[in-house]
């Protein structure tokens, strides 16, 4: 921010017709989102009010051909967390990042919270990253890594993207020193309209020597007022001296409603999803399989630099093996939920 400020500041003394364009185009540009709920569970009636997200960022460019991008959650369980720090360099077709970012495997683990249709993520953001370690205890790959991602964009010839990264597999914040690097791959195909495809790889070790093998594929369709799209998952590792595979998927969908232009709301969205897991371990809640219906509508208000949405849904379990804690834990309990959401 310091040195795209200096930019700022220089820019009006250079000597060229466009130094006006030239300081815009420098300028940093700045997002966030603030993501709060209220949830009941409907299995033994308990509340709670939860602030789910507090993001905020900064991301720019530096030069004509290098990018960067920074970005902090300020509701990590009560704590500031770091979340994008990453500079990017660019060539024609070519790019390279490095830093703490996405891994490049799964769409719905990197959608954003204003990206989510849902106030919860699917079984495959939720569960597909989680495992046992060799101590008892729930880890987590988490969404992010810190390490470098090599983007091929052959959208010139054709609508294909290639991705490969090595990342250190201790997750986001833990520079942990490996003795190798863990490993992703993904390719895309599709625009933004229509038929899109994915394929994701991941494998490696994380610090609690678990050899750890991720399987991903996508599917979905996108249109101006609807989008129906689809994921499956794997994940095999080393858990206690045994080696258990995870599969998780789910199919969601929504469709648009628009409004003539006013201040109180521009859509409305009935959505829908089901979305299941074999083999899924949070938070204490070890080795569970469940399916899920999760059914609701968003109401959609923009105005200019913001976006926002109410959204209101319920959701439906259907535990076939239950883990121990769970009467305790409202993790897997039938819920309703009323949630806003605010973007810029």
């Amino acid at each position: 921010m310091l040195a795209a400020g200096l930019l700022m500041s220089a820019a009006p003394l250079l000597a060229q017709p466009d130094s006006a364009q030239v300081k815009n185009e420098y300028a940093p540009k700045i997002d966030g989102v603030v993501k709060v709920k209220f949830e009941e569970s409907l299995y033994d009636s308990r509340m709670r009010f939860d602030v789910r997200n507090s993001r905020f960022g900064v991301r720019g460019k530096a030069a004509e051909n290098m990018t960067y991008r920074t970005q902090v959650e300020f509701s990590s369980e009560g704590k500031l967390s770091v979340l994008d720090a990453y500079v990017t360099y660019l060539l024609p077709v070519v790019s390279v990042s490095l830093g703490q970012q996405q891994y490049a495997f799964s769409t719905d683990l990197a959608r954003s919270p204003m990206q989510n249709i849902f106030a919860n993520r699917t079984f495959v953001a939720k569960y597909t990253v989680c495992y046992e370690d060799t101590s008892g205890n729930i880890a987590s790959l988490s969404s992010r890594d810190i390490g470098g991602l090599l983007s091929v964009n052959l959208r010139k010839w054709a609508p294909v993207v290639l991705k490969v990264g090595l990342f250190n597999g201790s997750g986001a914040n833990k520079p942990v020193w490996q003795e190798s690097l863990n490993f992703s791959a993904k390719v895309e195909y599709g625009g933004e309209q229509g038929l899109q495809a994915a394929a994701s790889y991941y494998c490696g070790q994380t610090p609690f020597a678990q050899n750890i093998t991720l399987w991903g594929g996508e599917l979905r369709y996108v249109a101006r007022r609807f989008t129906l799209d689809g994921e499956a998952a794997q994940r095999t590792c080393s858990q206690n001296g045994e080696q258990l595979t995870l599969t998780s998927a789910y199919l969601q969908g929504f469709y648009s409603f628009y409004f003539k232009p006013n201040k109180f709301a521009q859509y409305l969205a009935p959505t829908l999803r089901y979305d299941v897991v074999r083999n899924g371990c949070y938070d204490g809640a070890k080795l569970f399989d469940a399916q899920r219906v999760s059914a609701g509508a968003n109401v959609g208000v923009a105005h200019k630099a913001f976006r926002g949405e109410i959204r209101v849904g319920v959701e439906k379990y259907l535990v076939s093996r239950k883990p121990a804690n769970f009467s305790a834990n409202p993790l897997l309990h039938d819920k309703a939920t009323i949630e806003m959401v605010v973007a810029f």
